[in-house]
């Protein structure tokens, strides 16, 4: 059987950046600091075509892991989702959701929350990944007459999909009610299993956010999580990698960073969108705002490669190597930041990112 670690339940929060004076200042200011993120490059570079996203269906790789954000009205929390698959079958699923604590609980913040990056929440209150706070989360929960914990939820729906074709799963889905799911399941009294299971088809079905790889055992991989810094203090990463041995199969990443008038993690009018410190600076992920943040990067630092295609090149690069291997490209690093090695990476941070996905192998 598959080993499936809590870790990789764990789920990278967004986090909601305060607005300071006028609209004109804070546009400039962002702009600023996106500039920061893509160093303008000399002409040699700029030859480097941009990655596009592999056909899973057309890409040398047995191996899929395909990352969404589902929105569930009126929610307290935000959804990260990354369900792996093989041919048409579901082989792991990582979970986390994020939510606004108060600031005074002793629940762990999520990283650069005392940097610029918590500025974007209301005061008094903080951003925090349920499972990073699993134990004393589900601790709270229990107080309200919860009989299993969040980490046992979580992996239950996780048995319950695994080793299951997303057609299957989809059967079973079909004219059954909520009590008749959860009762099925199992092991949980989650009342968001229903819509968890059914996000999790739809992710699975989903190729947009895609990161291919290669295993001998595509059902017996190893999954494991982080959640750290990329770019700066004004957001945090969420790194996802699949395992087989000691080489990485797969890696699937993203990064939080409130934005002005973007598209936000959650709906505008969910209970979660209450912790923004200004309505208009909402809490999105780089790579559902790819288009806005990359034309920032290519005003700023004359980019001529996205977010989301530098991220693709970053997992592609990974795949199949081992924690060494990468190691040994995070040494060769020129002084612009870019690392030869990576075709179409050219984000002075490219080396944070790699760092980002040692650290989470090395869990």
């Amino acid at each position: 059987m598959k080993k499936f670690n809590i870790i990789s339940l764990l789920l990278v929060s967004a986090f909601v950046l305060s607005s300071c004076g006028k609209t004109s200042d804070k546009a400039n200011n962002k702009k600023e600091e996106i500039a920061l993120e893509d160093k303008a490059i000399d002409k040699k570079e700029d030859k480097v075509e941009e990655v596009k996203p592999q056909n899973p269906d057309q890409a040398e790789g047995n191996v899929i892991l395909h990352r969404s954000y589902p929105r569930n009205k009126g929610a307290k929390s935000f959804t990260r989702i990354v369900v792996a698959t093989s041919q048409d079958k579901i082989v792991g699923l990582s979970i986390d959701q994020y939510q606004y604590e108060n600031s005074t609980s002793d629940l762990k913040a999520v990283v650069n929350s005392d940097k610029d990056f918590g500025k974007g929440a209301v005061k008094d209150k903080k951003l925090v990944s349920k499972m990073e706070n699993e134990k004393l989360y589900s601790a709270e929960m229990k107080k309200s007459g919860a009989k299993t914990s969040l980490g046992e939820n979580y992996e239950a729906i996780a048995n319950f999909v695994k080793g299951k074709t997303i057609g299957e799963v989809e059967a079973f889905l079909k004219d059954k009610t909520d009590k008749q799911i959860m009762e099925a399941v199992g092991k949980t009294d989650f009342e968001s299993t229903p819509y968890l299971i059914k996000a999790i088809v739809d992710s699975a079905k989903d190729n947009k956010f895609i990161s291919v790889g290669h295993a001998e055992d595509p059902e017996n991989l190893t999954f494991k999580t982080i959640i750290g810094k990329g770019h700066g203090d004004n957001s945090f990463a969420d790194c996802l990698v699949a395992m087989e041995g000691d080489r990485i199969v797969a890696a699937s990443f993203d990064e939080y960073q409130y934005l002005e008038d973007g598209l936000g993690l959650s709906n505008a009018d969910d209970e979660f969108a209450k912790g923004y410190a200004d309505s208009k600076n909402v809490l999105g992920s780089k790579l559902e705002n790819s288009d806005k943040y990359s034309k920032l990067m290519a005003e700023k630092a004359k980019s001529k490669v996205s977010i989301k295609d530098n991220f693709e090149a970053i997992e592609k690069f990974v795949s199949g190597k081992t924690v060494d291997e990468i190691k040994a490209a995070i040494a060769s690093k020129k002084e612009d930041g870019t690392i030869d090695s990576i075709t179409g990476a050219t984000l002075k941070d490219t080396a944070s990112y790699l760092q980002l996905i040692v650290d989470a192998s090395s869990k």
